[in-house]
């Protein structure tokens, strides 16, 4: 049985498996059997860091352990260059955060934790499909799906904006859900008619083309261009830009583009929530962060915003999603000792207790 410092990288991912917020955390446990680093995601949510300390707290004394927990924020893909530099590097953290297809760029540099995932499915159910196609390499599992980061980005409008122009988002998408005809008339024909009002009453939608350093506005257009059924590579790795979904979704947003904000093109992940909580959007896709964030900063702001599905466009409605994981990469001083990473027993097995 392979040990990692007194406890195996496959128990720190268990460790991913069960918790469920974000933060920035330093952990030492009295009388620690051994030494594990983390990498997590920097979290928006006010809280969420105070929320994953207890529970890496409570890991730790369990495990007896000392956790090194390290918060990266995605912003500039600085979480993204963490992985990359650490995978190239066979050196870093013993478990890190993946989020989307990071796992898939560093998938050969992870191990393989089948038993783990065979013993969380066991127990808590099958993955979601777009979670099982992330998380795996080859035909194995190389990082556990996790709550943590894991969001929806759904639009969040202000309610007051909206009734001021002729749609009360409240009656659309009542709290208790009800099929309405105002749902269906929710298309993103009717989506491009209010961002234009938006614009001219000084209130724009705050969406992004900072490609790179937006993932909001990359998953936002995604969901945009499954509405008009559009793919730029199909499942076989075939290019489809000549598509005509894609010429039909492509003549759209040229036109929906003309009412975004005129710094549109540097946004980052941040941008649109501050035009949120600053008062100056009257809608955002975006996971409930920037509500948080404004539930705090500017009460009278959260308190006029409602969440609801995004448009529906010619092949259906698409809302936005980014899936997180958690995974160990192959270090070198694991090499060095001839040590077998693709057979790491979890913390139990190890001695070092389980979650």
């Amino acid at each position: 049985m392979i040990r990692l410092n007194g406890v195996s990288r496959r128990g720190a991912l268990k460790l991913g498996a069960a918790a469920g917020a974000l933060p920035l955390v330093h952990i030492r446990t009295a009388g620690a059997a051994g030494k594990v680093k983390i990498g997590f995601w920097d979290h928006w949510v006010p809280g969420g860091n105070t929320i994953m300390q207890k529970q890496v707290d409570a890991w730790a004394a369990q495990a007896k352990v000392q956790v090194e927990a390290d918060f990266i924020t995605g912003n500039g893909n600085k979480l993204s260059m963490t992985g990359a530099a650490e995978a190239q590097a066979k050196a870093g953290h013993d478990a890190l955060t993946f989020y989307n297809w990071d796992v898939h760029n560093y998938a050969d540099a992870l191990t393989p934790i089948d038993d783990v995932m065979a013993r969380l499915i066991s127990a808590n159910g099958a993955v979601s499909p777009t979670c099982t196609y992330l998380a795996k390499g080859k035909g194995h599992w190389v990082a556990v799906p996790t709550s943590s980061g894991t969001q929806t980005k759904p639009p969040c409008g202000r309610i007051s904006w909206f009734k001021q122009h002729g749609l009360d988002l409240q009656a659309m998408y009542p709290a208790q859900p009800d099929k309405t005809k105002l749902a269906d008339d929710w298309t993103w024909d009717t989506f491009m008619k209010y961002a234009e009002a938006a614009q001219k009453s000084g209130m724009s939608f705050g969406l992004g083309m900072g490609g790179s350093t937006n993932t909001d506005a990359t998953d936002t257009h995604g969901a945009l261009f499954h509405a008009f059924g559009a793919n730029l590579i199909d499942a076989k790795g075939d290019i489809q830009l000549k598509s005509d979904a894609v010429h039909q979704v492509l003549e759209f947003a040229q036109r929906l583009v003309k009412f975004y904000p005129d710094e549109a093109v540097s946004y980052d992940d941040a941008s649109n929530n501050r035009a949120l909580i600053s008062g100056k959007s009257a809608l955002i896709f975006n996971p409930p962060s920037a509500w948080a964030v404004a539930k705090r900063d500017a009460p009278a702001v959260a308190a006029d915003c409602w969440t609801f599905p995004a448009p529906k466009g010619p092949n259906g409605r698409f809302v936005p999603t980014a899936s997180f994981f958690w995974g160990g990469l192959r270090l070198q001083h694991q090499q060095d000792r001839g040590e077998r990473t693709d057979r790491i027993p979890d913390a139990a097995a190890a001695g070092g207790g389980t979650l």
